[in-house]
């Protein structure tokens, strides 16, 4: 008896633990030390913002082995790019897909927001954008020995270029994102202060204009983005091209991040940090003709548009590998290293588009689901205590528990809450109660061959049991069968009938038990416990 009171305390106390750990406190401005958590709701559960990202496919097309099937490659890499990359902001999952558009080819990001924390979701938001957008360009070049009016007229011709695509576009981010990544000497710039720019009684929207630039007095084309009230938006295109062009070889392939491998840290002699560039074979031919053209030269690299190193090429070199050194410590290598890997993309994206969707219909849905699961609570609870009598309130108590331990779990590792898992967790309900029937029949014939509620109760156990373990052994196989193989939407759907039935057997065997145990040792009349006729 005593040792029965003990365990009603624990659950008892673990009745409350669980109470404070799944309620969502935080949705009441309440803060509980130990329920720090959110539920992690998909798509369907709430609000989420879509980004529209535009893959620009120019350079990949001018290749000579491209072909469609060569685009959809370029694609889905960078999808897989992506992913990773939003994984790594511990975000709610996102859904990320692609999309055609005429002759665009796009890929849309959706990621979850919260409902009431809007700093947080600002957060996010900058935070998956810097990451999405984020590219690494590895360029190898040499020093231009010329300014020629070849060079001149291509960059009048790539100034004329941006305005075409602002008026076809009307996006100027994108605009300017892609000449600020793919050319150098171009600067983004916003101002109100048109006058401290050039003199014009009259700025119009996306032209071109010829400038200088204040502080320096170097001429600039000038191409303006009017925006309302005269807020405008400005891309600085220099006339002259920068001292180093790219390096290229006899057929005019360019050495650039197109055959790059991987990138690691290594230690020279001296024990200093430096970035290894690992190549293909291919790469190494073109190195080879360019480093034997340029011995006595530089050899620039550049990442991300910045000048790293330029070292001499003192021999020609038929090596796959380049090397990156610097001020570095480890740890600033490792992070280089590991940015060169993570950011190399087959083609550069930009973001034309940002809109947040309304879950309204799952919202309404979720609603209406708690309407149905307390709807439905109750009338198991008065099934259970006509049938069961006191015994089935026992079981109906032991099945909040169940529910609170559900929540606790999903709520504790994280797992995405959709639509048909929510339904699948109502559902469970009846399905968990299903045990406990078997039980309360069986304990009714032990009764009516005359043995003592303690006796019946624990030949119900025993001979209840194997039926119990054989039907959840085989529904637990089934779930994580159709968890591995199926999609992700219907995957948690399974993943959470894998989680109710080894709760619903820890309840039914440890739970349900204790507490009727504990109530039989105060009844005297059988039929106040579980009704039944001899």
């Amino acid at each position: 008896m005593r040792h029965l009171v003990f365990r009603l305390f624990l659950i008892v106390l673990f009745w409350i633990g669980l109470l404070s750990y799944v309620f969502p406190w935080t949705n009441y401005g309440i803060n509980i030390p130990f329920s720090w958590k959110d539920y992690k709701l998909w798509l369907d559960l709430q609000w989420w913002i879509e980004l529209d990202y535009k893959v620009d496919l120019e350079d990949a097309k001018k290749a000579t082995d491209y072909t469609k099937e060569k685009e959809a490659q370029i694609v889905e890499w960078l999808k897989s790019i992506i992913d990773k990359r939003v994984e790594t902001l511990n975000i709610n999952d996102s859904v990320i897909t692609s999309a055609n558009y005429g002759w665009e080819q796009h890929i849309i990001v959706q990621i979850p927001l919260k409902w009431n924390n809007t700093l947080e979701n600002n957060e996010n938001i900058e935070k998956a954008k810097t990451a999405i957008w984020k590219v690494v360009k590895i360029e190898f070049k040499e020093q231009r020995s010329e300014i020629t009016e070849a060079d001149l007229a291509e960059r009048k011709t790539l100034a004329e270029q941006a305005v075409k695509e602002l008026w076809t576009t009307k996006n100027f981010k994108e605009v300017s994102d892609k000449y600020k990544l793919n050319h150098e000497n171009v600067v983004i710039w916003e101002t109100e202060e048109v006058s401290k720019i050039f003199e014009a009684k009259e700025v119009k929207s996306n032209t071109l204009i010829e400038t200088k630039n204040i502080e320096s007095k170097d001429e600039w084309f000038l191409i303006v983005s009017d925006l309302v009230n005269k807020k405008y938006n400005y891309i600085f295109i220099s006339k002259t091209p920068s001292a180093w062009m790219s390096a290229k070889d006899s057929k005019w392939r360019i050495l650039n991040d197109k055959y790059f491998v991987k990138s690691s840290v290594q230690f020279n002699e001296a024990f200093t940090p430096m970035v290894e560039l690992t190549f293909n074979d291919e790469w190494a031919k073109i190195f080879w003709e360019l480093s034997t053209r340029l011995v006595g030269k530089q050899m620039a690299i550049f990442v991300w548009g910045e000048l790293l190193t330029a070292p001499n090429i003192n021999e020609p070199i038929l090596w796959w590998k380049a090397v990156i050194t610097g001020n570095y410590t480890p740890e600033s290598a490792k992070a280089l290293s590991l940015d060169i890997n993570t950011w190399v993309v087959p083609a550069p994206i930009y973001l034309t588009s940002e809109k947040t969707i309304d879950s309204r219909l799952g919202s309404e849905s979720l609603q209406k689901m708690v309407i149905a699961w307390a709807s439905w609570f109750f009338l198991i609870l008065m099934f259970l205590v006509f049938t069961y009598r006191l015994s089935g309130l026992v079981s109906a108590l032991a099945l909040l528990i169940y529910i609170m331990l559900v929540l606790a779990i999903v709520k504790s590792l994280w797992i995405v809450l959709t639509l048909a898992s929510v339904a699948w967790l109502i559902l469970s309900i009846g399905m968990a109660i299903d045990a406990n029937i078997l039980i309360f029949e069986r304990l009714k014939d032990e009764l009516r061959n005359w043995k003592s509620i303690h006796d019946s109760i624990i030949i119900w156990f025993k001979w209840s049991w194997s039926a119990i373990w054989d039907s959840h052994v085989t529904w637990l196989i089934v779930s994580l069968i159709l968890f591995i193989f199926g999609i992700n939407m219907i995957k948690w759907f399974w993943l959470m009938l894998a989680i109710w039935l080894l709760v619903s057997l820890f309840t039914v065997m440890w739970i349900s038990r204790v507490l009727i145990d504990l109530l039989s040792q105060f009844l005297k009349s059988e039929k106040n416990f579980v009704w039944f006729k001899k």
